[in-house]
């Protein structure tokens, strides 16, 4: 071995953790450089976030494949090839796959640690929800990647943290791990007793996420049943004591239980019955949120979205978002 060559062969590369988004994988590391794989499959979705120090640049060259990046206007499309960086970025940069896509990452700051912790965290947390309830992991999904949409419907990608959202609106029943089984897969209407338990999942939920993430996203997971009429739980907040995060991702979880097979007997409506329902229940939800979500039902956006969703838990098993920044 000559000195100061080094060379790693595919089935050295151990390091790779399984996602939904792909799989990242630790290449090379020196002092000051950091080379990761990145695998990213079609219809999922990734985010770069910006970095907490100015100085970090992220490289990114695809290998194969093709994405897109969600900057403002037009999407930009790359495919093999093609490369961007990123220095000192002001707000979430959107990278989805159009096909399944290989990139190389280079930063000049370590990232890989912190990454692989971060989706360890969020991999755990599926699975507590997993072995609970299937109905419980596709709907955190599909909450998710409606409040996605939802923020950028409503043009506020520049005034609220993508990430934040993401994070909170996949595990906004992470709570419901202390559930009783008896209770959360009950087919029938609860109990007065019994839906106390259900009442506790949001503080169950901010207490389990609180040692990893940040204060917002616990506020978001903690006040996800909050109505702006003061009827809600766990503490009866109202107005402008529920945060714009907090009305998103609430519309979202009412729009897809009400358009999802629920455990117990309920009709199941139709996407834009949702939707109309809800812009009726203006005194409890946001009605630019409700208004948002019955664009998006008249347009196909939420049919494009329940079938993405589909490609992604098929078959069903605990995965975790891509998330190339999301933990910076």
């Amino acid at each position: 071995m000559m000195d100061g060559l080094f060379f790693r062969r595919e089935k050295d590369i151990s390091l790779e953790k399984g996602l939904p988004g792909g799989g990242l994988a630790l290449l090379a590391k020196t002092d000051g450089m950091e080379v990761m794989r990145q695998r990213v499959n079609a219809a999922s979705t990734v985010w770069i976030a910006p970095a907490e120090d100015e100085d970090t640049v992220e490289f990114f060259y695809i290998l194969s494949g093709a994405i897109e990046l969600g900057a403002k206007g037009k999407p930009i499309r790359l495919s093999q090839g093609d490369s961007f960086y990123v220095q000192g970025l002001r707000e979430d940069v959107l990278v989805s796959a159009v096909e399944p896509a290989e990139l190389i990452y280079a930063t000049n700051k370590p990232m890989f640690d912190s990454l692989f912790g971060f989706q360890d965290d969020l991999i755990n947390i599926l699975r507590q929800i997993n072995a609970k309830d299937d109905y419980t992991l596709r709907h955190s999904w599909d909450v998710m990647e409606l409040s996605v949409a939802l923020v950028e419907r409503m043009g506020l990608s520049n005034d609220i943290h993508m990430g934040d959202i993401v994070i909170a609106s996949l595990f906004h029943d992470a709570g419901k791990c202390f559930v009783p089984d008896e209770v959360l897969k009950a087919k029938r209407r609860l109990e007065p007793r019994e839906f106390r338990y259900i009442m506790r999942h949001p503080i169950d939920g901010a207490r389990l996420l609180k040692p990893h993430y940040s204060p917002k996203i616990v506020e978001i997971v903690l006040h996800h049943h909050e109505r702006l009429d003061g009827s809600g739980y766990p503490f009866g907040l109202a107005g402008d004591d529920i945060s714009r995060e907090a009305r998103i991702v609430a519309a979202a979880d009412a729009f897809d239980a009400m358009t999802s097979n629920r455990a117990y007997s309920r009709v199941r409506k139709t996407y834009e019955e949702a939707a109309i329902e809800l812009m009726g229940l203006d005194e409890q939800y946001d009605i630019d949120c409700s208004m948002a979500l019955l664009e998006m039902a008249r347009d196909g956006s939420v049919e494009a979205i329940a079938e993405k969703v589909n490609k992604i838990l098929k078959p069903s098993a605990p995965q975790s978002p891509g998330a190339d920044g999301a933990a910076k």
